[in-house]
């Protein structure tokens, strides 16, 4: 597993954060996009991860989704993706502008319309189960909704976090990628 993040051009703080955890067999990944940019949207970005570092993994998605919007009330808002693996079972969710694709596995997921902190709607959660050899991309909207998993479906993920933050980053906006390759199942 690897991740890349880079503040938007012009930008000293960035608001985009990553939260990867990992508790016994189950696993927490998650990409937040805070509104704007600069040190409120840092700020912000650094409040749902601190959230994200402490809620318990035994929780559901739905659970650990209201747990940031909570944190995040009165503030500026944020988007977020997260998945959560139990070691067969992807369970994924997210709310606003960040996307999860999959290589290998289908994973369906459509992130719910709405912004953590302010208001969403009901949150659309996706349940499958995952093989060994199949990779999750997770990627904030500071990377271009065209971005194709193929050109890094043969690279490491520190190489293709690199690969595909080159190829797809807009200088923009902030921009973040994680990718996880599945080992077991």
């Amino acid at each position: 597993m690897a991740h890349r993040s880079r503040p938007k051009v012009g930008e000293q703080e960035n608001g985009d954060g990553v939260m990867v955890r990992q508790e016994g067999p189950r696993s927490l990944v998650a990409v937040v996009d805070a509104l704007g940019h600069g040190p409120v949207a840092a700020q912000v970005s650094a409040d749902a991860v601190g959230c994200l570092a402490q809620v318990p993994m035994d929780q559901d998605v739905e659970s650990i989704v209201a747990a940031v919007h909570a944190a995040l009330r009165h503030g500026r808002g944020a988007a977020v993706m997260l998945a959560l693996f139990d070691g067969c079972t992807l369970h994924c969710g997210g709310v606003g502008n960040v996307e999860l694709r999959a290589r290998g596995t289908r994973v369906p997921v459509i992130p719910t319309p709405g912004i953590l902190g302010q208001s969403y709607r009901a949150l659309r959660v996706v349940s499958v189960p995952l093989c060994a050899g199949d990779r999750l991309t997770l990627f904030s909207d500071g990377l271009s909704s065209r971005l194709e998993l193929e050109d890094a479906r043969h690279l490491p993920p520190g190489a293709a976090c690199d690969l595909l933050m080159a190829r797809y980053g807009r200088t923009t906006d902030d921009a973040t990628v994680l990718v996880a390759d599945v080992e077991t199942a």
